[in-house]
């Protein structure tokens, strides 16, 4: 008999690239979650909206997102997804290109970090930063905040993007120059690499 699945809405949506899940958030709490007796595997959807749990028993819902809380914080949003909801979600688990473990869900920082990289790279340009080799600077960028997102590190996520805006300092000051005044350090801000509505910087997920 197939072990229990479960789904679970929690708050991984990256406010960076808002399309995807959080890779560098979700990784530790699936780790967690798989460090729990009662549970099997974990993933993230796609998205960032959803945890999957596969049970080695069964326990009522209430239980379940008790011990999700543990893993995620106790003042985390976590609900059991209604069965409608389950079973859209049901035809594509646990498709690898749309659900993450622990062990693959870098796969999602190294997309944000492609993005926020091509993000940089096209403001730079609408600013008339002359780019010798735009392609090359992009994927210099996001090779550099690829390191920065999929980093073991427990840090708050302020600490986490004041990195993100150093790494891609440090490779635009090697690639297009550091003597002032340097075009491009006018450019650079926090919200050069955030998208063009965040208002503030994310909270929950860089």
């Amino acid at each position: 008999m197939p072990a229990p699945v479960g789904f679970y809405s929690a708050a991984f949506v990256c406010q960076a690239v808002p399309q995807i899940g959080c890779g560098c958030l979700a990784k530790p709490v699936l780790a967690r979650l798989e460090d729990q007796p009662a549970i099997e595997r974990a993933w993230l959807h796609r998205r960032g909206d959803v945890i999957a749990i596969e049970w080695r028993c069964e326990l009522d819902v209430d239980m379940q997102v008790r011990l999700l809380h543990v893993a995620i914080g106790d003042g985390s949003d976590v609900a059991s997804v209604p069965a409608a909801a389950s079973f859209d979600l049901l035809t594509t688990f646990p498709d690898p290109q749309q659900w993450y473990r622990r062990e693959t869900v870098d796969q999602l920082s190294e997309e944000e970090a492609h993005t926020i990289a091509a993000r940089l790279v096209l403001r730079l340009s609408q600013q008339d930063v002359p780019l010798p080799d735009g392609a090359a600077l992009q994927c210099d960028v996001a090779c550099a905040l690829r390191d920065v997102l999929i980093a073991d590190e427990n840090i708050p996520i302020e600490s986490r993007l004041a990195h993100l805006l150093a790494a891609a300092r440090e490779v635009l000051q090697q690639r297009l120059g550091s003597q002032a005044p340097a075009p491009w350090e006018t450019v650079l801000t926090l919200a050069t690499l955030l998208p063009a509505d965040a208002a503030h910087p994310p909270e929950h997920g860089a």
